[in-house]
């Protein structure tokens, strides 16, 4: 066997271009990043959690409202409030969610007028 003098490892006088320390670094962001993945793909996003689907016809001026209110509610919050999308179906489960602790006379309601103003007797 001839000997060509660059020993057991011939490729040990190319230096890395990144050092040690770096490489570290990169393997344990990899790492963390991983993990959040993980983390995303085992948690499901909270609509998907609902299991009704409900279409509801509204006014202009309603729909304008919700707009509004939604685009209010994501402006005036300070980064570490933004866990979650506020959305127009957002504000509608909340605003039921509000009324069913709410006992509202529910006798002899002719129509959606009496029944709003009944509503409102009840918020004030």
């Amino acid at each position: 066997m001839k000997k060509t003098g660059l020993g057991r490892d011939p490729l040990k006088w190319i230096q890395p271009t990144i050092s040690e320390k770096k490489a570290i670094e990169k393997e344990i962001e990899l790492k963390i990043s991983q993990e959040k993945q993980e983390k995303k793909e085992t948690s499901i996003p909270k609509f998907k959690t609902f299991e009704v689907r409900l279409t509801s016809l509204l006014r202009e001026d309603q729909l304008d409202f919700l707009e509004k209110l939604t685009r209010e509610i994501q402006k005036n919050r300070v980064p570490e409030f933004r866990k979650e999308r506020i959305t127009k179906n957002t504000l509608i489960r909340v605003f039921i969610d509000a009324f069913m602790d709410t006992k509202i006379d529910t006798t002899n309601i002719p129509d959606e007028e009496t029944l709003l103003k009944r509503v409102k007797e009840r918020i004030k």
